[in-house]
């Protein structure tokens, strides 16, 4: 029997098989004020079109030719199992299971996968020892390693002709081989069966998302043309050109090195797509004269929310009224170790201290560097915010009590003042995430299964 461990691990669960279970609803919402679905179908596309040229969605591909070469092998040598075959040793793997202190249901493959098609993988795995040992004259018992697998499978990919270049392949196909196509709902298929439910929910909000804001685009006589898209995609390489985190690298080999993407496949996503279409509507939506009239009657507003920003970090140090072994400082002796960091300031940097002291781990790691933030930025505690926006560049604040303990702000740089079409144009930005939100919280999306919070 193949060893426990490298049943497990050996793929993400190779079907390669058109997908038998009934096509299941994941959730629902309004699509134009009217019920919708998504099912497990419309959430395989998503996720195999999204993940396709990343690694995860490579290393899927290769699952699937592999399977499809096993199973032509095994199928030509007679050595694909039976099902009765495949039923027992599924038996025994869940008694090495069992007995090892795990349980079978808890893996992702078994637990988005259906009984007849976790059976269809598990006869794959069986079919590949099967080949490996009559391949290396072994006996029954004889144990497969990994290695010899994926020996045999690479020596039987030299023997065939595979195609998987997403750039090459018809839209809609994960992969051809000898010139049979793997068809791009069985990719997404695969990636479902095995993805954690964090995971699941994304897409299936991605898909939500994208099938809503193309019905408003509808709805507003928004269509991006071809055009269209390709002047956002030359607008990008501009920004790239722009922007000194990538000191000067083609946009091509930047877009390469963070998604996985060619230019064309950019060209062909739907979220890029819906980017342009989202700029478009906010255009429409809210018209150049819209956002001036909007800053003439609520400039201070908007420029809280808009205006120069302020570079932040912190020092933070954590506290509770009753503490416990994992926060072990009540407030006053917080207090006293937040002043006694300060101190420190006359001999150290902040950033040094920082990364010694600070227990706010999004940022300590960074020398508690916050980023760039205006004055009602969402992500930033309001304490934080008016310590910060009250001092001079390079000052640090007094001791600041927060509602989980005490903490040092410093205004490591300030931004100047902005001209009223800078102001526009963030203000268009923030409009655009508004209009994004909103449309998604128009869908009013239900996962089939979450925990509702009690009334």
């Amino acid at each position: 029997m193949m060893p426990l461990l490298t049943t497990l691990s050996l793929s993400l669960a190779a079907f390669a098989l058109p997908p038998q279970e009934p096509n299941d609803v994941l959730a629902t919402f309004q699509l134009g004020g009217k019920p919708a679905a998504v099912t497990r179908t419309d959430v395989a596309v998503e996720m195999a079109f999204h993940l396709r040229r990343q690694e995860l969605g490579l290393q899927a591909c290769d699952v699937l030719v592999d399977a499809v070469l096993t199973r032509r092998a095994a199928t030509k040598k007679n050595l694909m199992p039976t099902d009765e075959e495949v039923r027992r040793f599924w038996a025994d793997l869940q008694a090495q299971l069992r007995a090892a202190g795990k349980k079978p249901e808890e893996f992702a493959a078994v637990r988005n996968t259906g009984e007849a098609e976790w059976l269809r993988y598990l006869a794959i795995q069986m079919a590949q020892e099967r080949l490996v040992r009559a391949e290396l004259e072994l006996g029954p018992k004889d144990p497969v390693s990994g290695d010899m697998l994926r020996l045999w499978q690479q020596e039987a990919r030299k023997q065939a002709k595979i195609e998987i270049d997403p750039d090459v392949l018809p839209i809609g196909s994960a992969a051809v081989i000898d010139g049979e196509t793997i068809p791009m709902v069985e990719l997404g298929t695969l990636l479902l069966r095995t993805s954690e439910e964090d995971e699941r929910r994304k897409f299936i909000t991605q898909f939500v998302y994208l099938q809503s804001i193309e019905a408003f685009a509808k709805t507003e006589g928004v269509e991006p043309s071809l055009a269209d898209i390709e002047a956002a995609v030359e607008e990008r390489k501009k920004e790239n050109a722009r922007d000194p985190r990538f000191h000067g690298l083609p946009f091509e080999q930047v877009l390469k090195t963070t998604t996985g993407m060619t230019v064309t496949g950019l060209k062909q996503s739907r979220i890029f797509r819906a980017k342009v279409m989202l700029e478009q509507l906010s255009a429409k939506v809210y018209p150049d004269s819209v956002l001036r009239a909007d800053l003439e009657r609520d400039r201070e507003a908007i420029l809280e929310k808009v205006g120069p920003r302020r570079r932040i970090s912190l020092i933070f140090v954590r506290a509770l009224d009753e503490p416990n072994a994992l926060i072990p400082l009540d407030f006053p002796a917080a207090e006293k170790k937040i002043a006694e960091v300060r101190q420190r300031l006359e001999k150290d940097t902040f950033d040094v201290i920082a990364r010694i002291e600070s227990q706010e781990p999004a940022s300590k790691a960074q020398g508690g560097d916050l980023g760039w933030h205006t004055r009602k930025s969402p992500s930033i505690p309001e304490s934080v915010l008016a310590a910060a926006f009250a001092l001079a560049a390079d000052e640090v604040s007094q001791p600041v009590r927060d509602k989980d303990g005490y903490l040092l702000v410093k205004c490591t740089d300030i931004e100047p003042p902005l001209a009223d079409e800078q102001l526009l144009e963030r203000l268009r930005e923030l409009r655009s995430k508004e209009l994004s939100a909103k449309i998604l919280a128009d869908a009013k999306l239900e996962v089939l299964g979450d925990k509702k919070e009690p009334k």
